[in-house]
């Protein structure tokens, strides 16, 4: 923890975590990056590839070519960068585990992981599901119509945790709730892969670069309808 001028305590600068297979990145999630960082006040947004997620039956494009198109997509984004922690590490990709290895590094910055309310109200599947507000703040990213569903032990643990004030977030290193109304971005990786699958355009749902990419590298079955 530093000192500002006056002899006050201050933490270190906020960083959020936002994870994802990125299989591929498209438009949305780029869009999630920016609107979370930008309500949030970050200067530092990292988005995590996944290498080994346990919650998929894998992925479908190897995770180096995830790293590259992720790579591309956030060129010219100040602010935004990736992590490869959990492609680098071996064995699943827990986030848990992730968390404390950026706590570990940064351990006076408020840690701000964001996931959308679906992910969070399943978060009682997660590993080691518990230490995940010990380790971060959690930001709910939520859709119009979209409601929290927390119930029985994670309802229990989060329901007291909320809060509506970004600036508690960035007092404390960990352990608080918030959510944020976004706008809908109706994009997914599954329907992305079965366009180019079948040769239907795709290239206004990718950032810059990504289907070049993807076509030159034969991902997702590109090419193979021609």
């Amino acid at each position: 923890m530093k000192r500002d001028g006056n002899g006050s305590a201050s933490r270190d600068a906020p960083i959020g975590i936002f994870g994802g297979t990125f299989d591929p990145v498209h438009r949305g999630h780029i869009q999630v990056a920016l609107d979370a960082s930008e309500a949030l006040e970050l200067d530092d947004f990292r988005l995590v590839p996944a290498g080994d997620p346990p919650h998929r039956d894998g992925t479908h494009a190897p995770v180096a070519n995830r790293v590259d198109m992720l790579r591309l997509a956030l060129r010219g984004y100040t602010g935004l960068q990736i992590d490869t922690r959990e492609v680098d590490r071996p064995g699943r990709s827990y986030m848990v585990d992730t968390l404390e290895s950026l706590r570990e590094a940064h351990p006076d910055s408020p840690l701000m992981l964001v996931l959308g309310q679906d992910a969070a109200n399943g978060l009682d599947r997660w590993h080691e599901w518990q230490r995940l507000p010990q380790l971060a703040h959690l930001v709910v990213m939520t859709r119009p119509g979209e409601r929290p569903m927390y119930g029985g032990q994670l309802g229990a643990v989060l329901n007291h945790r909320e809060t509506s004030e970004i600036d508690r977030l960035k007092a404390a290193t960990s352990g608080l709730l918030l959510h944020l109304e976004v706008s809908p971005v109706d994009i997914s990786s599954t329907e992305i892969r079965r366009r180019i699958a079948a040769g239907d355009p795709v290239v206004t749902l990718l950032p810059p670069g990504v289907l070049s990419y993807i076509e030159a590298h034969g991902l997702y079955g590109a090419g193979d309808s021609a």
